[in-house]
This record gives structure tokens, sequence and C-alpha cells, in this order.
């Protein structure tokens, strides 16, 4: 009798320790945070830019019904743009918790290949990075790439491939530090080890807008959703035209490292793949990119 009460007790206390223990893991599962990573770089900022307010501008007339937003010049800079606006609802939908850090690019893909972020945004899906985290099946953004031109210039021609534009001696603008695929250097190789004479370095999109206005170059490679929203700004976009064939196109993705430790890895995925796939059903997608590319980033 006293060995059968012993045994019983034995068993509840095992019971208990093992609701203890799934207890403990679910809860620290609840405080452990999803560590998203991304690179900031000159083309596609994460760090919200306040601009300097011109003393020479007239004030701008506050709504009242707008609550007064006050800015603190020493908080640290707000992590923005389109892929951390798309990511970060889903994991608020999920009710996840999470945190945005941003990294230089030489920690970036270390931090991929050990498993020291659970994702990484603005991936562009190649074999190196295959080999170490999972691409979901939808890209968080597609970007498709151009020829622009002065619109007086183009004839009744709207297409224009790299092999006309090498015949015809166009000089074609790119943008420093930007990457170009390897079939741009295939038609524009370096000379001497010195940049191709039919290319020009710009600071920036704007930058090649002003100097193909100034007949400074005749063409520039740029994609097109973000050329679209910069040439509305600067009252452009009458007199440059964007060429119709897509002369490359690049999709950037939000990845999971393999080597995640975060709880139930798997499941995460398969909700956030679903409902990345409601956001690009139902148009979403497009209108936070086409939002973030119409405040600059």
């Amino acid at each position: 009798m006293l060995a059968r009460k012993f045994l019983n007790l034995k068993k509840s206390s095992i019971v208990i320790i093992i609701l203890f223990l799934i207890f403990q893991k679910n809860s620290c599962a609840e405080d452990k945070k999803i560590k998203i990573i991304a690179e900031e770089v000159d083309m596609h900022s994460f760090f919200e830019v306040i601009k300097p307010v011109d003393p020479k501008a007239p004030p701008k007339k506050e709504d009242p019904k707008k609550p007064v937003e006050i800015v603190d010049p020493n908080a640290p800079p707000k992590v923005v743009g389109s892929d951390v606006d798309i990511v970060t609802k889903i994991l608020q939908k999920l009710k996840i918790p999470y945190e945005v850090q941003i990294v230089k690019w030489k920690e970036l893909e270390p931090m991929i290949k050990e498993g020291k972020a659970d994702i990484a945004l603005g991936i562009q899906k190649t074999e190196k990075y295959k080999k170490y985290a999972y691409f979901p099946r939808i890209p968080l953004r597609t970007r498709n790439y151009v020829f622009h031109r002065l619109t007086s210039e183009i004839g009744n021609k709207e297409t224009l491939s790299y092999e006309e534009a090498v015949g015809q001696n166009l000089t074609v603008g790119i943008v420093v530090g930007f990457t170009y695929p390897s079939e741009f250097w295939d038609n524009y190789p370096y000379e001497k080890l010195q940049l191709n004479r039919l290319l020009y370095e710009g600071r920036d999109y704007k930058d090649l807008v002003i100097k193909l206005r100034q007949k400074k170059i005749d063409l520039f490679i740029a994609d097109r959703e973000r050329t679209t929203m910069l040439l509305k700004k600067i009252g452009a976009e009458e007199s440059v035209f964007k060429y119709r064939n897509v002369l490359y196109w690049r999709d950037y993705y939000c990845i999971f490292p393999n080597k995640s430790t975060f709880p139930d890895k798997d499941k995460i995925i398969q909700q956030f793949e679903r409902e990345l796939y409601k956001m690009k059903e139902s148009d979403l997608m497009t209108i936070i990119n086409e939002m973030w590319i119409e405040k600059g980033y």
C-alpha cells in the first residue's frame, strides 16, 4: 500500500516537472524576440533621415486636428523602409515580438551564415545565400532597370538594348557604388583598368537626371519605379522617357538563416509565408513599396 502511494507520488512529481518545463519553454519563447538584420545602403536606407528645416522657407500651416509631433534630436535614428514595414506588419499580426538591427555589410553575411539573426532583409537570391538560409517564394520587392533618355531624343523607337546604345556611342550615367550585373559590364568593360569611356558616374538618380537635362550624358540606367516618383517630384516626367524594355531586374527577399535557433522556427516560417502571400494578392505589398519610394527610400 505504502509502495503504491510512493509510486503515485513519484508519477505526480514527474508530471508536475514536465508541465513546469513546458511552461518555462513557452515563457522563454514569448520573451525572446525575433532578430531582424538589414544593411544600411545609400540606395535603400533603413534609417529615417530627418531633413533640416530651411530657414528661408515659409512656415508650414499646421493642421489644428493633427497632434504636434515632438522630435528629440538626441533620439537614436528610427529604422524604416518598405522591407521593414512589410516584415514587421506580418510579425505584429502573428503577435511575435521582434527587434531590428542595422549592420555593416561585412557583419551581415557572417551573421546569416552563423545564425546570429533570425531574419535578414534586402537579400538577393544567390547560390551562396541559398546554402545558408531559406528563401520564401515571394520577394519583398522587385526592381526593373531600364534606360532613361530625353523624350526629345528618342524618335519613334521605344526600346533600346545595350548593343544599340554602344553602337550609337551613347554616354550612360551610372550611380557611384551601385552594383550592376555581369551583362552590363560585358557591354561596358573596363579599358586599361579605367572606367569605360561611355560611362559617367553620378552621385544618385537625381544627379543623373540633372546631367541628362544638361546633355552631359545621353542615357542613364535606373529602376523604373523609383524614377517615376522622382521625375514627378522635380517636374521632369514629360521631358525624360523610360524605355519599355527591361534591361535586368532584381528581386529582394527577407530570408531565414538555417542556423537560427528561434523556437518553432519552421512553424513561424509557414505562417509568415501565408501572410506574405496574402499581402501580395491584396496589393498591400505594392502599396507599401510605392509609399516608401515616394518618401525617398
